[in-house]
């Protein structure tokens, strides 16, 4: 409600207020192919996208985002110590994982992904700690590669920096493959993220 206009602009304020939601939330399932259709949902949760138990997260601050704390990154499910004071934004208008420029470049060095693909079969899961959850993503999810499927000929990391200045800053944002892995819900009266594996088809 913070980032609307007025209460009569939010459309989560005006269906609680005329009670049009079984419950005051909504959830979003990202479809990552052709043959299946994305999905907005208001007053519940489509369990028929979850392929794992939902668990929820605190909004962090009330800045207007749906923003949860991230713990630490992981690199094949090992903690690193990059964050001390990290937070990401869930955004469904974003195309890719964006950070702080000095965090992204770390994460770039560790993962070190050769541009020929050299190392590609042995690279690392990357994970974000979110409460007591690694949630992680394959080199598929973070690595933008051309040539076929099976053996790419060209690669880079898939990462975007993004320099949020304070106080909204610095702030990590989920964007698009994050929310086709992962399937959220937003519970508005209780100011809660909540995050599961999505279903897909495949």
């Amino acid at each position: 409600p913070v980032m609307a206009q007025g209460p009569k602009f939010s459309l989560m304020t005006r269906m609680q207020s005329d009670k049009l939601l079984k419950k005051p939330l909504f959830s979003v399932f990202l479809s990552d192919m052709s043959t299946e259709s994305s999905e907005v949902t208001f007053g519940e949760v489509k369990h028929e996208h979850m392929a794992s138990e939902l668990f929820w997260v605190d909004v962090a601050r009330d800045s207007g985002y749906w923003e949860v704390k991230i713990e630490d990154i992981t690199v094949n499910n090992q903690p690193k110590g990059l964050c001390e004071d990290c937070r990401v934004a869930v955004d469904t208008g974003t195309s890719m994982l964006a950070g702080p420029t000095s965090l992204i470049e770390e994460m770039t060095s560790l993962l070190d992904v050769k541009e020929d693909c050299s190392n590609y079969e042995g690279l690392p899961k990357l994970g974000f700690l979110i409460g007591e959850h690694v949630l992680n993503r394959d080199p598929a999810d973070y690595v933008d590669s051309e040539g076929s499927p099976g053996s790419p000929s060209s690669c880079q990391v898939s990462f975007m920096s993004l320099d949020v200045p304070p106080p909204k800053g610095p702030l990590f944002v989920f964007g698009i493959p994050f929310l086709q892995k992962y399937f959220t819900a937003y519970d508005v009266a209780n100011k809660k993220v909540g995050f599961a594996v999505a279903r897909h088809t495949n």
